[in-house]
């Protein structure tokens, strides 16, 4: 007799709709359901913000939220709260980094090579070993140039982790449908590391060499976000060389592209309401625009982020150009992640190694 399938993988009827990749449209990881979470995840802290007339906790709220939303892979109610236990660890620990080597430019360098560096070890892993990373890194850069981080906020970030939490299981109980885990075990991690050990080594080397060229122009060049550079070169560079060029085609013409809707639209509509309107469309389309091409994904959220920060401009009263400084910026970092492939191809193949 073949087993009794586990209670929380139930059976789909078979008029189920489902989406192009074959997932009932309300289940979690389907892309009408995926879009509509990740929504409901990310505008919570703007929202807030907003009715308490706060701005300063707000992005560390949003990296918390954004950040649970990717490590969530799945299981149980109870081991799933321990992955957005860790996202508010992780940028906890970034932005507790950051406030430590704020305004201290080389301090802060040294900081923001050493998480790039991190990134670099552990991007093959899995994915969410990566997304860790990568906001670990953007949390230390943002702390350490851009918001000071408050005792005060660790509490905040502890809250979104658990709204976020709630948003992920109460919908899986919701639609009857609970995501089966996915997520990495110890053990694959540690065998990983240990097969590719030189290799990661290497890469984290250059990785550390992109992110420290990127900031350092970036501050020369006297740009207002140079972190926004050093995370380009996060996003883009991987082990993976020939993804990684995809990844820097897809990152600049996304920015390219979500730069001039963001601009157009903020040059249309100025109000609170209005941009409140216009992120919320950013982040709707966001994992529809990834599936059509992954430079729509980008757009969506470049236009997210330039849109916020035009939200926080019109609130305080201080005018902003995030449109043309993220071009500027991913530009840079992508030039350099760029280089860095190239380096990292030539010494490979000077060692002797196989080559990505």
């Amino acid at each position: 007799m073949p087993p009794k399938p586990h209670s929380t993988t139930p059976t789909l009827a078979p008029a189920a709709r489902t989406d192009p990749a074959g997932l009932p449209r309300w289940h979690g990881d389907g892309l009408l359901a995926r879009s509509l979470r990740f929504t409901a995840t990310v505008m919570a802290p703007m929202i807030a913000g907003l009715l308490l007339h706060q701005n300063y906790w707000v992005g560390y709220a949003l990296l918390t939220c954004i950040l649970g939303f990717m490590l969530d892979t799945g299981g149980r109610a109870l081991p799933r709260a321990a992955l957005f236990a860790m996202a508010g660890l992780v940028v906890v620990a970034g932005a507790m980094l950051g406030a430590g080597v704020a305004g201290h430019v080389w301090l802060t360098g040294w900081a923001l090579v050493g998480t790039a560096a991190l990134y670099a070890l552990v991007e093959a892993v899995h994915p969410s070993a990566a997304f860790a990373a990568r906001f670990f890194c953007l949390a230390t850069a943002i702390a350490a140039l851009d918001v000071p981080f408050q005792p005060a906020d660790i509490l905040v970030v502890a809250a979104f982790a658990a709204y976020a939490w709630l948003i992920s299981v109460g919908w899986d109980m919701a639609s009857g449908l609970w995501r089966p885990p996915n997520g990495p075990t110890l053990a694959a991690i540690v065998a990983h590391l240990r097969a590719t050990q030189r290799e990661r080594l290497l890469f984290a080397g250059i990785v550390a060499v992109a992110v420290a060229a990127s900031f350092l122009v970036g501050r020369l060049l006297g740009l207002p976000h140079p972190h926004w550079a050093v995370f380009a070169v996060v996003i883009v560079l991987r082990d993976d060389t020939q993804f990684s060029r995809r990844m820097i085609v897809d990152l600049v013409l996304g920015t390219v592209l979500g730069a001039g809707a963001a601009f157009l639209y903020g040059a249309a509509v100025t109000s609170p309401a209005g941009l409140m309107a216009g992120i919320t469309l950013a982040a709707l389309v966001r994992w529809p625009g990834q599936q059509l091409h992954g430079a729509l994904g980008m757009a969506a959220m470049a236009a997210f982020v330039i849109l916020l920060l035009q939200l926080v401009g019109t609130l305080i009263a201080v005018p902003m150009h995030a449109a043309a400084d993220r071009v500027v910026d991913v530009a840079l970092g992508c030039a350099f992640s760029l280089a860095a492939l190239v380096a990292n191809a030539r010494l490979r193949k000077g060692l002797g190694w196989e080559t990505a």
